[in-house]
């Protein structure tokens, strides 16, 4: 609405701001440089300290419910890490009883050594090893143990998902809230983007950080510390050379993880950027096919897709170089295991056997593989409390114009007269730029007002403060003489009906965009409404009359039906306070003259403030304010501001209406 030194908001939201660098450039395809230049600023950006919350604010939003599930599947998930290292230990039982069953009792390592390398095929029990119940009993071990792991892995994760969508649906709910609630100045430094972004990404990543990947990265966790103590109540010697190489395996697979997380994500921005352009693209097909602007179109889509395919060719070459670096330190650990450990068990067959050996290898080996695959899921929760920072911190945001907020006075009836007294204001985004420099004008109940003046002079900050999207620097506005800051926000609006020179419509039906200036009418009020606003005969002849959709952005209706269907929803509430901002600058003459008469029918009885620079329609006005430089310098009725030949008179000479007939509404 803003027609005065206003923050730019026309960037694409598809693409924060950036979709129309080169659009008109014909070789737009050849210029890889600006591609290059925008990659390293948004680079550039991503580098910088990234700011977070602590890993137990993350959790900020869980109620009594969740909390109780997010205790169950820790405890769970601390015992399904500790059941993989009992399941390697089982196994080193069994490997050992299979060994003792095959080995002559109380035999030296010198003899045990001949022994191994004879031909003889004497096989020798051992005295009370009986192995068929050996084997039975650890076979149930197992089975005790997989189906621990099976309830307590279900348990777990399902406790934390669970928990997770439970506090995300109230994250979203939160966030979307205090966005809607948030004052205007404060989405004048916003890009539209970026919310779009947060509601999206930023939430889905707070998501993946409280739901599963937390309870996974506890198990990993548990199995790592549990392997590593295992192996040292095993065989301390054979622990710490294992141990060792374990450094380099955990180092490769985090790094591994580290770089396909990141070539993904990058790959994943190509991608989406190529479907910013289509989605660009295929909203203004009307002005791509008038313009003939395909060729532009395909080489900007090109341009992404040829980012997003280098990306992929990286992604699975890193990949398969880091497998193959992971799988080498692998099998040079389990070279390294076999031949010291063979020397244990024969150098100290007391302390160190064949079972032991395995035992402490894989204790150590997959608690190793478990902090690289932990480190994967600790950098989704570090993600989720960086997004969560922003996400949060808008949340809990104090708001010094909340429309949700129940402060403030309200009255059982408002008279109408409106005065600004002494206004001086500037935009926050431009704090330099004075637009009203004590500004002094009173509208009496029931008088209808004009503001009239060149571009940029006020006129449109007039309004939006009477609204409260602001507050002024200095001065007060006073309804009733009140001043409006002491009385309730959303009380205030309820009686304030606004009419713009582009409506926005909702892609719904008519009566629905009706009922959006009332939330408790009915379809007979609609009607009136309708009636009052000069749109019903035109709805009426419609197939589905009231229901009929008006499309996107009411593009199924034309500008002046657009306007009347603006008109109705503004007077829906029956608003004391009546603002039409250009409400009929672009219109065609015919439909002018439809909702121009339908808006001197709804101003009747009501305070109203015009915004035209069209002055044919305002001359019946019963006072006209001519802004210049952020003041009133003119005011008056339209005869005695031409008898005057100043500013009024001037803008009216411009635009050639030196013989303007005015005729007075009653």
């Amino acid at each position: 609405m803003k027609e005065e030194f206003r923050p730019n908001q026309t960037q694409d939201i598809t693409n924060n701001g950036l979709s129309n660098v080169g659009y008109d450039n014909p070789g737009y395809e050849k210029d890889e440089k600006t591609e290059k230049i925008l990659h390293k600023k948004r680079k550039g950006k991503e580098n910088k300290a990234i700011k977070s919350i602590g890993c137990f604010e993350l959790f900020r939003f869980a109620d009594r419910f969740d909390i109780l599930m997010i205790i169950i599947g820790t405890l769970c998930a601390i015992v399904h890490g500790i059941s993989l290292e009992l399941m390697i230990i089982v196994s080193g039982q069994l490997t050992d009883d299979f060994v003792r069953s095959g080995t002559p009792p109380n035999i030296s390592s010198a003899a045990l050594t001949t022994f191994m390398n004879s031909s003889t095929e004497t096989c020798f029990e051992v005295p009370g090893l009986d192995l068929e119940a050996e084997m039975t009993r650890n076979a149930y071990y197992l089975v005790a143990i997989g189906f621990a792991v099976l309830v307590l892995g279900s348990t777990h994760i399902t406790m934390f998902s669970l928990s997770g969508q439970r506090q995300i649906a109230r994250i979203q709910q939160k966030y979307f809230h205090a966005i809607l609630h948030q004052e205007m100045a404060w989405f004048d430094a916003q890009q539209i983007g970026e919310l779009n972004t947060r509601l999206t990404n930023d939430i889905k990543i707070i998501k993946e950080g409280l739901s599963d990947k937390f309870s996974i990265f506890i198990q990993l966790t548990t199995t790592f510390l549990t392997g590593i103590i295992v192996g040292f109540i095993h065989g301390w010697k054979l622990t710490l050379v294992v141990f060792s190489v374990s450094p380099f395996l955990v180092i490769s697979v985090a790094a591994w993880i580290k770089i396909l997380t990141s070539l993904t994500k990058a790959e994943l921005k190509a991608y989406a950027k190529a479907g910013a352009v289509s989605e660009e693209v295929l909203m203004a097909i009307r002005t791509v096919f008038a313009f003939n602007g395909q060729q532009k179109a395909l080489a900007r889509y090109k341009v992404n897709l040829k980012q997003a395919k280098e990306l992929g060719v990286k992604k699975s070459i890193t990949t398969n170089i880091s497998l193959g670096v992971s799988q080498f330190l692998i099998f040079s650990s389990y070279a390294l295991a076999f031949w010291y450990g063979s020397k244990l068990v024969v150098d100290d067959p007391e302390n160190y056997t064949v079972g032991r050996v395995l035992i402490i290898l894989f204790s150590v080996m997959i608690g190793s593989f478990s902090v690289g695959q932990g480190l994967a899921n600790l950098e989704g929760v570090s993600k989720a409390r960086s997004a969560a920072y922003e996400v949060y911190g808008l949340i809990a945001k104090h708001r010094p114009i909340d429309s949700s907020s129940n402060d403030g006075h309200k009255f059982d009836s408002i008279k109408g007269d409106i005065e600004f007294k002494d206004i001086h204001f500037s935009y926050p985004t431009r704090p330099d730029r004075k637009i009203l420099n004590g500004l002094n004008v009173k509208i009496t109940s029931g008088q209808t007002i004009a503001l009239v003046g060149a571009s940029g002079c006020g006129k449109s900050t007039t309004v939006q403060l009477l609204q409260r999207f602001y507050d002024p620097e200095a001065g007060e506005i006073t309804l009733d003489g009140h001043d409006i800051r002491t009385l309730n926000v959303k009380w205030l609006r309820e009686h304030i009906g606004i009419v713009s020179q582009e409506p926005i419509l909702f892609s719904t039906t008519i009566a629905e965009n009706i009922r959006y200036g009332r939330e408790d009418t009915t379809d007979e009020d609609i009607e009136q409404a309708a009636k009052e606003a000069n749109a019903y005969d035109f709805i009426s002849m419609l197939p589905d009359k009231f229901n009929t959709i008006v499309g996107e952005r009411g593009t199924q209706m034309s500008g002046g039906q657009k306007q009347r269907i603006a008109i109705a929803r503004a007077i829906i509430s029956n608003p004391n306070i009546l603002l039409l901002d250009e409400a009929t600058s672009a219109l065609d003459t015919q439909s002018e003259s439809i909702v121009q008469a339908a808006l001197d029918k709804v101003r009747a009885g009501r305070t109203t403030i015009v915004i035209a620079h069209r002055l044919s329609t305002i001359s019946t006005a019963d006072t006209i304010a001519v802004f210049s430089n952020g003041v009133v310098t003119e005011q008056g009725i339209h005869s005695e501001l031409m008898d005057k030949k100043g500013i009024y008179y001037s803008l009216i000479m411009q635009q050639g209406f030196s013989n303007l007939k005015v005729t007075r509404y009653m």
